[in-house]
């Protein structure tokens, strides 16, 4: 994508991608290394014919400095989607979404302290108002503490953290790497690191059935290669806090989707907590400076 496009409609795009993950997920019935396997190697698989036709100087041209920054990001954004994926096993959807909603606090803070980006009052009043409504729309089943659901919590938690990181770094090397060669690094090494946890854990990586086949063809092709893809895109040109603010309209999406496709009905917690999501997020993203702000200021990777 060109910078012609504007970055503020493409990452309500990628939202709206990556909203249909937890769908995808559990509709595939697949463990969650293999989910998180496979939703990479799709989008893997995806990028490189096209990198094979734009040539390959630009991913040779990667210095050694940034390319071991894009393997730490690939790390993080692996095990982003283990713990994300687990979680789902343990708790529901609307809690992964709550606590994975602290998402932007994190970015923020580590934004502010490492690229320097400055966080306005209205883009700050925004993520507190977001944030408050992630929590509501957990705040029926976190209510309801079990030792199994509280474990599923501890993981959407570390997934929160996992993405932070992913965003922040992210943010500082799309300054120097286009956006294929930067995704195709990230996303192997993601790949490499769910396959190693996988065979440390005994898990094999087989799809059982064409049905789970399709729905992790789906999960990596929309909501990894051009969900995620355009939140990468979109770092080079919005702070980090704001793109991490716009992925919170995911999980709201998704507890919509899922009573659609799955049956699974939202409480009105759920409800309640989406609207005060939605009212934050666009609130933040009306205020220009956290769209467009001057990547000079931004930090060297």
């Amino acid at each position: 994508m060109r910078r012609s496009i504007n970055p503020q409609m493409a990452l309500w795009f990628g939202a709206l991608c990556t909203s249909f993950a937890a769908t995808f997920i559990i509709a595939s019935g697949e463990p969650p290394f293999v989910v998180a396997f496979y939703r990479l190697f799709f989008a893997v698989l995806f990028f490189i014919p096209v990198m094979a036709i734009r040539g390959w100087g630009e991913l040779k041209a990667i210095k050694k400095r940034h390319l071991v920054w894009c393997l730490l990001v690939g790390i993080s954004f692996g095990l982003h989607l283990v713990t994300y994926i687990a979680s789902l096993n343990y708790t529901s959807v609307a809690s992964a979404g709550a606590l994975a909603s602290l998402q932007p606090v994190f970015v923020a803070i580590g934004a502010s302290i490492f690229l320097k980006e400055r966080i306005g009052l209205r883009v700050r009043f925004g993520i507190a108002l977001a944030v408050i409504g992630g929590l509501i729309v957990g705040g029926g089943d976190l209510l309801t503490v079990t030792s199994t659901a509280l474990f599923g919590d501890m993981l959407a938690l570390i997934c929160a953290l996992m993405i932070s990181l992913y965003f922040v770094a992210g943010r500082a090397l799309r300054q120097h790497l286009d956006i294929l060669p930067y995704l195709l690094v990230v996303y192997s090494s993601s790949m490499v690191v769910v396959a190693i946890l996988s065979l440390a854990t005994g898990t094999p990586l087989t799809i059982s059935s064409p049905k789970s086949f399709v729905h992790l063809l789906a999960l990596g092709l929309i909501s990894t290669a051009l969900g995620h893809g355009i939140f990468n895109w979109a770092l080079k040109y919005v702070k980090a806090s704001a793109v991490s603010l716009v992925m919170l309209a995911s999980p709201v999406a998704e507890t919509v989707w899922v009573y659609f496709f799955l049956g699974q009905v939202p409480a009105v917690t759920s409800i309640i907590g989406g609207i005060i999501v939605i009212i934050g997020t666009v609130l933040a993203m009306r205020d220009d400076e956290a769209v467009e702000q001057d990547t000079s200021t931004v930090a060297s990777a």
